[in-house]
């Protein structure tokens, strides 16, 4: 089992997780004992409840919850997420850098899925931790990253110590998430103050991808996203929790189609043109935005 250093007791709330004998894990203040499910440790207070919402959505939407989540390689936009990735990948070694860190001390993927980020964001921490509340994507993560910290988490009560991670990457989640000034003001919390926040999020507020909503308003209306953002609107609620906003990039262009973007956007050629034209003529069209924020000293 993985260090649980910065992690704490979903009863007590309170006090550090401590691992025993086979695995077992425990409360070093209250003595409770910390359930796992095949494997990975339920930190989630109201776990039944979330479970009930899962599966409630499944019920819905079968596909999102339970299919692999493709890896980069095999993705139809896999040229858009090589892209994606390779400037994360820039923007921690930059931030890594400039804190004169070979690497973090602990970094946390907020809303992991089946852990195919955790793979390379490893080699930029020397404890790589990864939540989400969905328990067939996490044995998927712990699969895939035996070394890793993997456990079940409610973000809007997350089991994890104030200032505890020096990188939080919280991609492409916050649009899934109603009550999103909650989850960034928990960011806020277990943040270190000076670490990074790498936020990943559909631009669908831009009226490009308005447009493609109501060429297909069937998609609008099947879409689990509770937030359709732009650069200002996630911007300001990045300021409003009281983290310093840094940068705001833009990346990935396309056709204002749903289906035609998948189908001719996973040829490289392709892709490659969108960005041209798309940086040159619609700037702030992009189909993903990334906001980089930090926490300011206490």
């Amino acid at each position: 089992m993985p260090a649980l250093s910065g992690l704490i007791c979903p009863a007590c709330r309170a006090g550090q997780l401590l691992s025993g004998l086979a695995g077992a894990i425990s409360c070093g203040a209250c003595g409770a004992s910390v359930r796992t499910e095949q494997g990975i440790p339920i930190l989630a207070h109201h776990w039944r409840a979330l479970q009930a919402d899962v599966e409630a959505a499944r019920q819905v939407k079968p596909n999102w919850y339970q299919d692999e989540q493709p890896a980069e390689q095999v993705s139809p936009w896999r040229h858009h997420v090589r892209k994606r990735r390779e400037y994360v990948e820039r923007v921690i070694r930059r931030h890594l850098a400039a804190s004169r860190l070979p690497r973090a001390a602990r970094l946390l993927d907020f809303g992991c899925g089946d852990g195919n980020n955790l793979v390379w964001l490893s080699k930029y921490s020397d404890a790589v931790y990864g939540s989400d509340y969905n328990l067939l994507r996490l044995v998927r993560a712990q699969a895939q990253n035996p070394g890793a910290t993997i456990f079940a988490a409610d973000i809007l009560d997350f089991p994890a110590e104030n200032n505890a991670f020096d990188v939080i990457f919280f991609n492409h989640v916050i649009e899934h998430i109603p009550d999103d000034a909650c989850a960034l003001a928990t960011v806020h919390r277990i943040l270190r103050p000076g670490g990074l926040l790498v936020l990943g999020t559909p631009n669908e507020g831009s009226w490009w991808w308005q447009l493609a909503y109501r060429r297909d308003p069937a998609s609008l209306q099947n879409t689990d996203h509770c937030h359709f953002y732009t650069a200002a609107t996630i911007g300001a609620k990045v300021t409003a929790s009281g983290l310093t906003l840094e940068e705001t990039h833009h990346i990935g262009w396309g056709p204002p189609d749903w289906k035609l973007d998948g189908r001719i956007r996973r040829y490289k050629l392709v892709d490659d043109l969108f960005t041209i034209v798309g940086r040159t003529f619609l700037p702030t069209q992009a189909s993903s935005l990334y906001i980089l924020a930090t926490k300011p000293p206490a």
